[in-house]
């Protein structure tokens, strides 16, 4: 339930809160448009603790550029966002390595994407490094996943001090949502990642573990909507940037500002039991919206899809 707090919101899971023993993750969660993103991120960092990048000498941002579509869409970075993000960075800490990276995808090439849309400009004018995960170096990193046993790790990602998911706030016609988590399964570095849709929430969750970011940013000033998201969908205007330091927390945050329960989200909930953070946050900052009812997803449409994605995917273990 959601519990009045002054101008934050608290979410509880019902056993903890008999138990007194509550521990919750905080998230900010700021009103915005792309006209005050210069002020979004000061808000952000006082709530959660500017001692977050003091030691960060080298801050790799993960950004999402899924397909060739322009930000009004909801579907990419915006590079306003981006813009402010990077120049609030190099403010605070200006001696840091910063890097923007992204990877290839099943249709979409992150590098002529990224001059499509000015964001190599951006990364230039903040002194910042454009890296396209596809094609960095690597090491292969073991751990008992939900189904890989290993995975291999950029190098660029591996060596960094803060990694931060930048994600957009948009419905998935397979995972019910894509925000932080379903983001960092954009790390995988290769292209043909369609052939893990058959077991898609455990891939984004073992993609977490292999690379964990310490650091969640959801961009919903504009999200997308619809059964077809995150490509297909239509823009909604949520005028809102969700964060924290739980990405776990931070997709639940968003999961409920999108009118659905992150318990019965595949991909939240487990990466909820492997440990990755946690389904009960505090809303600090402007705290919780009312739900927003414009995120429509079809579940019936969801799990057909997920069927016939499933019937062409052998479900094996990878790595």
């Amino acid at each position: 339930m959601f519990l009045e707090g002054g101008a934050a919101r608290i979410l509880v899971n019902a056993d903890q809160r008999e138990s007194g023993r509550a521990r919750l993750s905080k998230v900010a969660i700021v009103k915005a448009d792309y006209s005050s993103t210069d002020t979004v991120f000061p808000r952000i960092f006082d709530e959660l603790g500017q001692d977050l990048l003091e030691k960060a000498r080298k801050i790799v941002v993960k950004i999402n550029l899924c397909d060739y579509k322009p930000p009004e869409t909801g579907t990419t970075t915006h590079p306003k966002f981006l813009d402010s993000f990077l120049g609030w960075l190099r403010i605070h800490y200006g001696s840091s390595r910063v890097f923007v990276v992204e990877s290839d995808a099943t249709r979409a090439r992150p590098d002529l994407i990224s001059r499509w849309l000015g964001i190599d400009e951006i990364v230039k004018k903040h002194n910042a490094t454009w890296v396209n995960l596809s094609k960095d170096t690597w090491s292969r990193k073991k751990f008992n996943g939900l189904k890989f046993h290993s995975m291999r790790v950029p190098d660029t990602v591996a060596n960094a001090d803060l990694l931060i998911s930048m994600a957009k706030m948009k419905t998935h016609s397979l995972t019910t949502i894509s925000c932080s988590l379903k983001n960092q399964y954009g790390c995988i570095m290769s292209a043909n990642k369609i052939r893990f849709h058959g077991f898609l929430d455990e891939a984004i969750v073992d993609a977490n573990t292999a690379m964990t970011p310490k650091l969640a940013i959801v961009d919903g000033i504009i999200g997308m909507g619809g059964p077809k998201g995150p490509v297909e969908g239509v823009p909604i205007r949520a005028g809102i940037v969700v964060a924290g330091m739980d990405p776990v927390a931070v997709d639940s945050a968003c999961a409920r500002i999108m009118g659905l329960n992150p318990r019965r989200i595949g991909h939240i909930s487990k990466a909820s039991a492997a440990g990755l953070g946690s389904m009960d946050f505090e809303a600090c900052a402007d705290g919780m919206p009312t739900p927003l009812p414009d995120f429509e997803t079809n579940e019936l449409y969801r799990r057909i899809l997920k069927y016939a994605t499933t019937m062409r995917t052998r479900s094996i273990s990878w790595g």
